[in-house]
């Protein structure tokens, strides 16, 4: 029976650093908000009306502003809502799909918790969680990222709590990518 790991946490906790883990391993990784891009790039209608929410006068055809977009998601929780609309239910459907006619094991990196619950299958959520000064060291060390986007994005963000609630296993990556890497075997493992 194949596996779906689903590996959530709050911008900045460690995620895509905990999903690489588990590629090495062979697991079929999946970055949402990639994979979320790529269907936005190759679908007209979504395109269409993010330019009519944005308020651009073109089809974004040539150039997605991929920046501009997460600005105007981060000014607040009623544009984010809005952008969601128009993005979750399309993408959804489509991981269902791929991930239903594959029989592969997947980790699949989603930092919205309050969505996992549109992925049909059985799956098991992981959340990694770090306290807010490691997680904005580590969002602001990337190239183009600072400290007011950080906030911005992360006050968009469910509580600890809700991660809490809303998971299976919670992992605290606030000692080391080893210590965190140790415990994501040994939940790995149990499924094997």
């Amino acid at each position: 029976m194949k596996n779906i790991f689903i590996i959530t946490g709050p911008i900045g906790s460690g995620k895509s650093s905990a999903c690489k883990f588990l590629k090495r391993y062979g697991y079929t990784y999946i970055n949402l908000d990639k994979f979320a891009k790529e269907i936005i790039k190759k679908n007209k209608d979504i395109r269409k009306k993010i330019s009519e929410l944005l308020g651009i006068n073109n089809d974004l055809s040539k150039r997605i502003p991929w920046k501009k977009i997460r600005e105007f998601i981060s000014l607040s929780m009623k544009n984010k809502k809005s952008y969601d609309s128009i993005v979750h239910d399309i993408f959804y459907k489509k991981l269902n799909h791929h991930i239903n006619i594959d029989e592969r094991d997947y980790v699949i990196e989603i930092p919205l918790v309050e969505t996992i619950r549109k992925i049909k299958q059985k799956k098991i959520i992981i959340c990694i969680l770090a306290s807010y000064k490691k997680r904005k060291e580590r969002f602001t060390k990337k190239k183009n990222r600072n400290e007011f986007q950080f906030c911005s994005l992360d006050n968009l963000q469910q509580s600890s709590e809700f991660y809490i609630k809303n998971s299976d296993y919670v992992i605290d990556n606030n000692k080391g990518i080893e210590k965190m890497t140790n415990k994501i075997i040994s939940i790995v493992n149990k499924y094997q």
